[in-house]
């Protein structure tokens, strides 16, 4: 299984980034588990409600990292797990568990440098850096910025793109915007990814190699 963490210091989204992400993967063809590791249980509640064409297991736990992996059920191996983390300034044990799992680590971020600067006091940098002795590559998870609930024609996000990567982070090229289509995601939502800005960044992460 392939873990991919949506994470963020504070609520932005993630949940809405999440589900919409396993729509995707799964229209591509992709085994899909989602993965609810926040104390709301918004993904699992979404998911019941929503008739979703994968699971989403609760597994807001510190031991994120030895219970998810006996859950995997088989056939699922070459499966990609889909992770709503709880945001970490509140919920840091679990965040550093799922870490300690993660393949592929997505930093959730709007694009202002009020959020930047709430990422720097955490700080995210450390905390993603810190898990790296606990895992068994003694690596810290190949991290990338996704910037998202972005308002269209506003200059700040060519800013803080240009700050993020003068800082050494990885952008991606697409940006989730702040419209109705996904800021109305709720229990009960029809998601369809195809032809949605969350196909196009499946699309960038396989052009990456970020996938298996």
């Amino acid at each position: 299984m392939f873990y991919i963490a949506n994470v963020s210091p504070r609520s932005t989204g993630k949940t809405t980034n999440s589900a919409w992400m396993g729509h995707a993967l799964h229209e591509r063809g992709r085994r899909v588990i989602g993965y609810d590791a926040d104390d709301s249980r918004q993904f699992s509640r979404w998911q019941a409600a929503g008739a979703y064409p994968f699971v989403v297991q609760q597994a807001a736990t510190a031991a994120f990292h030895m219970n998810v992996p006996q859950m995997v059920p088989a056939g699922f191996e070459d499966g990609v797990g889909v992770v709503d983390v709880g945001h970490l300034e509140d919920h840091q044990a679990v965040g550093a568990s799922v870490l300690r799992l993660a393949d592929l680590a997505i930093v959730n971020l709007p694009p202002s440098m009020n959020d930047v600067e709430r990422m720097e006091e955490l700080p995210l940098r450390e905390f993603i850096e810190n898990v790296a002795p606990l895992r068994l590559d003694s690596k810290a998870p190949v991290t990338w910025v996704l910037l998202c609930k972005a308002p269209n024609g506003v200059s700040e996000i060519k800013q803080v793109r240009e700050y993020l990567e003068d800082e050494g982070y990885n952008v991606f090229t697409t940006v989730i915007p702040a419209v109705v289509k996904y800021m109305r995601t709720h229990e009960g939502s029809e998601i369809l990814a195809k032809g949605s800005v969350f196909d196009e960044l499946v699309t960038e992460m396989e052009e990456r190699a970020l996938l298996p």
